[in-house]
């Protein structure tokens, strides 16, 4: 920092040398002959509002503020070059002299509108990023084709900010401030900015022989040492305990610390699935996180002041409040065939003791081959079939015909309130095109497993009577504890409607950093996977999804 000042010091000495005209007259030279590219009218109407006068070269603070954001990872993430070479090469070739005074208005003026485009290139990637969001939308729609899989992710592309706007911007006192202001979800943002600092920072990881040993606590194995090594690394193992080739108490601790954050099977022990992951290049983790940073471009500057947060690969629903978080619960979601959709709403209402009118896509789907398998399937499930409003009786045969075709079944297929309804005893309404929504479960065996991938879409939640406590602060009738037990028994299904409607926001993040630790989530439905193939400049037209979705480790 204090090189650069003192180069400026001396760069500003050399331009009140010659004549700022000259640097003028220059610059609209410029202007007319050399721009090009879709930055070109902007950069125009900039100068036009300087009255065609330089910009930066003459204001020490704004140019110094312009090349130290140009070079911060909190704006530019991915090191983007941004013409940064070529106005370090003018800086050093102004400072040093080497060129002739004939030509220094002339090398002026070119760095001048070097700047400015700079300015608006980094303006862009913090907006909008470098992903071309509409392959991606072409790539997930092809997977229904290709493999048929669903996909749904509904992206808001956020426009280029204004000419005005950059220009009041250039204009005010600290371009920082401004910039700032720009950044999407910015607690998520920042916090994903020092995690990749962080892991850019690490040193190289250790690499850990496998083995079929079991490592547990009380063992000891020379193994043991790289293994803490590693983790200390991470934060997982104390970095003030001296490191031996004993399994200590420290070691299981950091061992089920280390299986929480990657969503191993918590033992405290260390076998070769987390081997495996120990021995992942922090580049991985790099890559993951830069990723994860790219899909903030596509939401506002923060959610709102109360809402509901789905995490797909995390498997969790967050409930935020003020800024805080205040329930945090397991959820069962899409299977990787029947992705979760991506997408925002609000929660209207719940339903205590639902009943379930099975979607014609899982009647074909599903229903259909199992009823054919157990003819007693509907009874045993309390299942009923309509005819229009008519209750009727129906047998696998009358279905055949359906299963594999694209006419739709005639008849509606629901199953009444009880213990064994598949969406339990409530669910939570925020009507939308795809028919997802929140719900208990009549299967909570499920909310046990490592991928919670096992539904059609909807999202089952793991202690739904605590999430239906809280949104009860915002039903439009009081209800207290004996009033919904009364309301379940009865076995019939009641809505309780809420106003103001709690805003949803179903995401994908496979990074996040909470109670100070990084968490590296599965791209279990390979999400990531587009985004990193889909950056412009460097992008493959198509997406093939890979044959093995997860690690499989013996």
């Amino acid at each position: 920092m204090k090189k650069i000042i003192l180069v400026l010091i001396l760069f500003y000495a050399n331009i009140y040398a010659i004549s700022l005209q000259e640097v003028n007259t220059h610059l609209q030279i410029s202007l007319q002959t050399k721009l090009k590219g879709k930055n070109a009218p902007i950069i125009k109407e900039i100068y036009k509002s300087f009255d065609n006068q330089p910009i930066w070269v003459n204001n020490s603070a704004k140019m110094s503020s312009l090349i130290q954001a140009l070079k911060s990872t909190k704006y530019n993430y991915k090191h983007k070059v941004f013409d940064q070479k070529s106005i370090k090469k003018l800086l050093y070739y102004l400072d040093n002299n080497n060129i002739s005074n004939e030509k220094k208005a002339m090398v002026y003026a070119r760095l001048d509108l070097l700047l400015t485009n700079s300015y608006i290139r980094l303006l862009r990637f913090i907006v909008q990023g470098d992903i071309d969001w509409d392959l991606v939308q072409k790539k997930l729609k092809a997977l229904e084709e290709s493999d048929d899989i669903k996909a749904v992710w509904e992206m808001k592309k956020k426009p280029f900010l204004s000419t005005k706007e950059i220009i009041s911007s250039i204009k005010s006192p600290d371009i920082n401030t401004y910039l700032d202001s720009l950044l999407p979800m910015k607690q998520r943002y920042l916090s994903l900015i020092d995690l990749l600092v962080k892991y850019r920072q690490m040193d190289k990881f250790p690499k850990i022989s496998y083995t079929n040993k079991v490592l547990k606590l009380g063992d000891r194995d020379s193994r043991i040492v790289s293994i803490k090594k590693r983790l200390q690394i991470t934060g997982d193992y104390p970095k003030n305990i001296k490191i031996n080739n004993k399994f200590d108490k420290a070691l299981q601790k950091a061992s089920i610390t280390y299986q929480k954050r990657y969503l191993l099977k918590v033992t405290g022990t260390i076998d070769k699935t987390m081997t495996y992951y120990l021995n992942q290049p922090a580049k991985k983790n790099i890559k993951s996180i830069i990723t994860n940073l790219d899909k903030t471009k596509l939401y506002p500057k923060s959610f709102e002041r109360e809402y509901v947060e789905v995490n797909i690969p995390d498997f969790n629903l967050r409930y935020y409040k003020n800024g805080d978080m205040i329930s945090k619960m397991g959820v069962v979601v899409g299977r990787i065939d029947r992705p979760t959709p991506i997408f925002s709403n609000s929660i209207k209402y719940m339903v205590l003791n639902p009943t379930w009118t099975i979607p014609d896509n899982l009647i074909k789907r599903d229903l259909i081959h199992v009823f054919r398998e157990n003819p007693n399937y509907l009874v045993e499930h309390n299942i009923h079939v309509f005819r229009g409003k008519k209750e009727v009786d129906i047998t696998p045969d009358m279905l055949n015909e359906y299963e594999h075709s694209d006419k739709k079944v005639p008849y509606r297929f629901v199953q009444y309130p009880g213990d064994s309804n598949a969406l339990g005893r409530v669910k939570f309404m925020f009507p939308n095109k795809y028919a997802v929504y929140l719900h208990d479960t009549d299967n909570k065996n499920l909310l046990n497993r490592r991928y919670k991938i096992y539904s059609s879409g909807c999202m089952r939640v793991d202690r739904p009577f605590e999430l239906l406590e809280i949104l009860l602060s915002h039903a439009t009738k009081k209800y207290d504890k004996y009033d919904i037990e009364k309301i379940i028994s009865t076995n019939k299904p009641t809505t309780i409607r809420l106003k103001p409607y709690v805003p949803i926001h179903i995401v994908y993040f496979t990074v996040y950093e909470e109670d100070g630790l990084a968490y590296f989530k599965n791209d279990i439905y390979m999400y990531d996977k587009i985004l990193q193939e889909s950056i412009i400049g460097r992008s493959k037209p198509t997406f093939k999804m890979p044959k093995n979705r997860f690690i499989k480790t013996n």
